[in-house]
């Protein structure tokens, strides 16, 4: 035997699998779009169809953290309940058996025809419906090339005395949980161990009841792996990750008993074909564990709250939800920053209805506490601002691009808003108490009500962007209205300069601040209107 060739035919072939692994699931995120997204949101009604969704987004992108990320994203977006998601995470588990099963029909014999295909419909064409077409063939090709080269690699060992001995001897099926575990968990790839696994029996290399043990085993790894991506995410995060390692734990736990007849029964169903026997069993054993715990979802998700708790105190972020867990899928980080843009703007909207009221009558105390609100909006800006350069980094789709420049725009229309009031207006009226004079009543009411409007056609831009629905014809004026408006206010103040009154200057000057302010907040809510996110 020549172990280190063995061993580096084995590590290639591993790395071969995985890489090919991760560009399949890569391409067929890209292919997809965002219509993963909107499939997930039409079929998370109940534990059935979230069931269902989970499934067929596991099975269609072979990786489960795909669909994983997907639940947390929506669960922080408050889109989803975490019950809703209990579902998805089950789903996940029958999705990924589909590897497996591609394996034991021994469709990898066509490796190479499969890489060179998908390397030349990668290249062939600048389309990207093309070059994600060749990228699955090409992931799915490397895939098999990686099982095929770990394959060869180990044939040597059927005919190997001592370590045949070494397998006759092992028949503790605790052992083969435990390898399965911390295999996977080295890997991270629960795909990676079925497959090797299921080279191993079809070589006769280990029987099926030992096999059957190795791939419980490395359904408990993957959730070790669950877990560990889990620390230091948002808690949505963690709370996934806690109920895949109920689910798997507590279903090979009751499964570990049955081990040697679930064999047979394999075997039963199966035929003679050890490859099928163990990816069938992987099929049976994630069937299972999803019929046994889809009725008790409910009461397994309050363990999980109770479990993982909210934070009693949010911390220092303002908006903690911001993580850069989520850039795993460019799409989700987009629906998390727009979330807290909308937050953002809900803060600003607090500023705008004090606003007017304060300017005109506020002392200085006042004055100070509404300035000290833009801290929070500069505090919420950078967060927001600085996740949005994260999300730039990824590789995005034209419509992806053109939601983060919407999105950019929106929180710098918020801040700059946010300055009218709490510089401009605050300025002015600085100036109105320096100068000890007292607007008149009709000044008061012909401004407030010009505010009044502007405010509120900022509220509505606000809702039309968290809603991506730009509805102009809502607005308490048309454009030209307002115009016409502005003007005969100001002719107004204007008028008002021939008064004998020595403060008449002061005054004209405050009001034609607070004039210009107003103008500027309705102009800023037609801007962030047109902004859908």
């Amino acid at each position: 035997m020549n172990w280190g060739m063995l061993v580096i035919l084995v590590l290639g072939g591993l790395a071969i699998f995985l890489h090919g692994l991760n560009v399949m699931t890569g391409a067929l995120k890209s292919a997809a779009g965002n219509r993963m997204k909107f499939f997930l949101k039409r079929m998370t009604r109940n534990r059935w169809t979230s069931l269902l969704a989970g499934t067929g987004i596991t099975a269609a992108t072979q990786s489960s953290s795909v669909t994983t990320v997907l639940a947390v994203g929506f669960v922080s977006a408050g889109l989803l309940t975490f019950q809703s998601t209990l579902g998805l995470i089950l789903g996940a588990n029958i999705g990924s058996t589909i590897t497996a099963q591609i394996i034991a029909f021994k469709i990898t014999n066509a490796a190479w025809i499969m890489v060179a295909l998908g390397f030349l419909l990668s290249v062939a064409s600048n389309k990207k419906a093309f070059k994600d077409s060749g990228n699955i063939i090409l992931g799915l090709g490397l895939v098999f090339l990686g099982m095929n080269l770990m394959a060869g690699a180990t044939e040597p060992l059927k005919t190997y005395g001592p370590f045949i001995d070494l397998m006759k001897g092992w028949k503790f099926n605790l052992w083969g949980i435990l390898i399965g575990l911390v295999f996977t968990a080295v890997v991270q790839s629960s795909a990676a161990t079925t497959g090797i696994v299921i080279i191993m029996a079809s070589q006769g290399l280990i029987g099926v009841t030992e096999g059957i043990a190795i791939v419980l085993g490395a359904n408990i790894g993957t959730c070790v792996t669950a877990v560990l991506s889990a620390l230091g995410k948002p808690r949505a995060a963690m709370r996934v990750a806690i109920s895949h390692v109920l689910f798997n734990v507590l279903g090979v736990g009751v499964w570990y008993f049955f081990i040697d007849d679930f064999a047979h029964l394999v075997e039963l169903i199966t035929g003679a074909d050890k490859a099928r026997q163990i990816a069938n069993a992987h099929t049976i054993f994630n069937l299972g564990i999803t019929l046994l715990f889809i009725g008790i979802v409910n009461p397994v998700a309050k363990l999980v709250m109770f479990l993982v708790p909210d934070p009693k105190k949010e911390g220092k972020k303002l908006f903690p939800e911001l993580h850069r867990f989520y850039l795993k899928d460019s799409s989700i980080a987009l629906d998390m920053s727009k979330l807290s843009i909308f937050r953002l703007g809900e803060h600003l909207m607090l500023i705008i209805e004090r606003g007017m009221h304060t300017a005109m009558t506020g002392n200085d105390t006042d004055l100070l506490r509404l300035r000290n609100r833009d801290d929070k909006i500069d505090k919420g800006y950078a967060e927001v601002i600085q996740f949005l350069q994260q999300i730039q980094a990824e590789n995005l789709t034209r419509i992806q691009a053109e939601r983060l420049e919407g999105q950019i725009e929106a929180v710098n229309i918020i801040e700059s808003t946010s300055d009218i009031i709490t510089t401009d207006m605050v300025d002015a009226a600085n100036h109105r108490i320096k100068n000890g004079f007292v607007p008149s009543k009709v000044a008061i009411e012909k401004l407030s009500a010009l505010y009044e409007i502007a405010a509120q056609s900022f509220h509505l831009a606000l809702k039309n962007f968290h809603n991506s629905d730009p509805a102009i014809s809502d607005f308490p004026v048309t454009k030209e209205e307002f115009k016409e408006k502005l003007i005969q206010t100001r002719l107004y103040l204007s008028q008002r300069l021939s008064e004998n009154d020595e403060m008449r200057i002061a005054i004209f000057r405050f009001e034609s601040d607070l004039l210009e302010a107003i103008r500027r907040l309705h102009a800023f809510a037609r801007r962030l209107n047109r902004k859908t996110g």
